[in-house]
């Protein structure tokens, strides 16, 4: 009879705490404020297939996960700004939804999503289609004798202890045991929780979790391969000389797949970089080592549903060494393409080509300005002494000091005195004057010095930096716009920075995968990958990834980068 009882209570609703063996999901704060479209809105799309398929389960949120999101809402950060959606979708999914305190208690009266999007919550008088709409969501109290039956009990100020026991409390319900904590301490010991899975991103909550029996898993986005925005092929020679020879105009997409029938479907402003696999089979003119104007790059345009030879990359500002910066430069400079995505290793010029072309755009009144958001992982400018401008000095020296480096190589009289310094040192002789660069010679400044001027004017006149928290809430029209560092950006994160894009801007986003800086971010979660994945095969994107031989900085930094990418094979 008590077993019946227990059956009766455990699934005495239509639409109760689903079977024993179906997997309950108790969601993290981490992963709700990371991924606000896990608690569903009206059309419940996901622009990214998620990593485990809530779609058609029941998840558990804690009521301990709900006192952090209403501790976060109050913050003036897309942390906060998370929180408060979450919230806002919470309450509305749940309102009047429990008939009692034991039913919130036994998790027996979920929220169907499907039933809480009807026309006098939306306005919308025919049937919705929601994607997740048999999804169920409970938010979960803790019965306070519940810790009679545990071996430990956190304290209320243990966030991560609460949502353990969050975890615990549902695996004894799926066991059968009573929410008042009555069972037998001993019984409890020897549960096994094999239905009840924590989803959290946090590794010391995961660990913490598992030495209590609670099985743990991550949340992210499925990236099944990195898109790099580019392909390096090696082409029959009957399509290298028909794309050589065809002018502007390029090849057809159905000649491309008729010479390569195996390759997959042309993505919109994807690259190819075709090589020949004999040297000698290349066109006599054509130099495989030396090609200043890149011959050898197509890009898809979908429009023309052509692979289209380089345009642009023969009026950029600088010399162009390799093929990863003949595709920057291409996406930099053709004025169809709004947002450019920028990967690769330290060394590769994606700072420098995106600083020397803002500038040279500026010149051309192609932009008002140029604004750089540093995405940096650690926000204290609010600590640091200084106007606003000196507190993100740090932050903005890499795009500096690509214009000192731009104007030694371009500026012909700076270029001149840099010679003559290497040649003949600070002190040279001219006739009977002495070309002093020393410090008691205070009219005869330093090259450095004058470098410094010279770059510092440039940045006053068509540069401005803002902080990330005040680009919400603004566009950039009319400007270019810098996100830089931008693999340490969390998905909602990203989401907002893409959206300040306004009337005839750009944007250029740049970042290293390979170097995420920001404590609870890793690849799967980082706003970088996102992005890549997001904004795919769009005619209005390009992206580009810069390889490990394309590093230019110096040939130590070459090396480390290849060894490093050795070390993790």
């Amino acid at each position: 009879m008590v077993a019946l009882f227990l059956e009766h209570l455990f699934f005495k609703k239509e639409g109760g705490i689903m079977p024993k063996d179906s997997t309950i999901y108790v969601l993290d704060t981490n992963v709700l404020v990371d991924y606000v479209d896990i608690i569903p809105t009206e059309d419940g799309k996901r622009p990214i297939e998620p990593t485990i398929d809530l779609d058609h389960a029941h998840i558990v949120i804690p009521t301990a996960v709900v006192r952090e999101l209403s501790k976060f809402k109050v913050e003036k950060t897309d942390r906060g700004k998370a929180a408060r959606t979450i919230l806002r979708r919470l309450r509305h999914l749940i309102e009047n939804s429990y008939t009692t305190m034991n039913d919130a208690y036994g998790l027996d009266a979920p929220v169907t999503v499907k039933d809480c999007f009807d026309e006098t919550l939306t306005g919308v008088k025919e049937p919705m289609e929601i994607k997740n709409g048999d999804q169920k969501i409970s938010v979960l109290p803790v019965h306070k004798d519940f810790r009679n039956c545990l071996p430990y009990y956190p304290s209320d100020e243990d966030m991560d202890g609460q949502i353990i026991l969050a975890a615990l409390v549902v695996g004894l319900r799926q066991n059968g045991f009573l929410v008042d904590g009555t069972d037998s301490p001993t019984k409890v010991k020897n549960a096994v929780f094999d239905h009840v899975m924590l989803i959290t991103n946090d590794n010391g909550l995961a660990i913490r979790a598992r030495e209590r029996g609670i099985k743990t898993s991550r949340y992210g986005y499925k990236y099944p391969k990195p898109y790099t925005g580019r392909r390096d092929l090696t082409v029959p020679k009957e399509l290298f000389e028909e794309f050589y020879n065809s002018g502007g105009e390029g090849i057809s997409r159905e000649f491309f797949e008729q010479c390569l029938p195996e390759e997959p479907k042309l993505i919109a402003n994807e690259f190819i970089v075709m090589r020949l696999e004999k040297e000698e089979d290349y066109p006599r003119d054509f130099d495989p080592i030396f090609n200043p104007y890149f011959e050898n790059i197509g890009r898809y345009d979908i429009n023309k549903d052509a692979i289209v030879r380089l345009k642009y990359v023969r009026d950029f500002p600088i010399r162009l060494y390799n093929a990863g910066q003949a595709i920057y430069a291409e996406a930099l400079m053709d004025p169809n393409i709004s947002a450019v995505i920028c990967r690769g290793p330290a060394g590769s010029g994606k700072t420098y080509m995106a600083t020397v072309y803002g500038y040279e755009a500026c010149k051309k009144g192609e932009f008002i300005g140029v604004t750089v958001v540093p995405c940096d992982a650690e926000d204290q400018y609010g600590f640091l002494p200084g106007d606003l401008d000196e507190k993100m000095d740090p932050d903005v020296q890499p795009l500096k000091n690509a214009l000192r480096n731009f104007l030694l190589k371009e500026d012909s009289k700076l270029k001149k005195e840099l010679k003559t310094l290497q040649e003949h040192g600070p002190n040279m002789k001219k006739g009977n004057k002495s070309q002093d660069y020393d410090e008691e010679v205070p009219e005869k400044r330093s090259l450095k010095a004058k470098l410094e001027d010279r770059a510092n004017l440039i940045w006053d006149n068509w540069f401005s930096n803002i902080p990330i928290e005040h680009a919400r809430g603004r566009d950039f029209s009319y400007e270019l716009a810098i996100y830089d560092e931008f693999q340490d950006q969390s998905v909602s994160q990203a989401d907002t920075l893409l959206k300040r894009l306004g009337r005839e801007g750009k944007i250029i986003v740049i970042g290293d995968i390979e170097q995420i800086h920001a404590p609870y971010i890793d690849r799967s979660s980082s706003g970088l990958e996102y992005a890549s994945r997001l904004l795919m095969d769009s005619e209005m994107v390009a992206q580009v990834c810069f390889t490990e031989d394309e590093v230019i900085r110096h040939p130590l930094v070459k090396l480390i980068t290849m060894r490093q990418k050795k070390a993790k094979a």
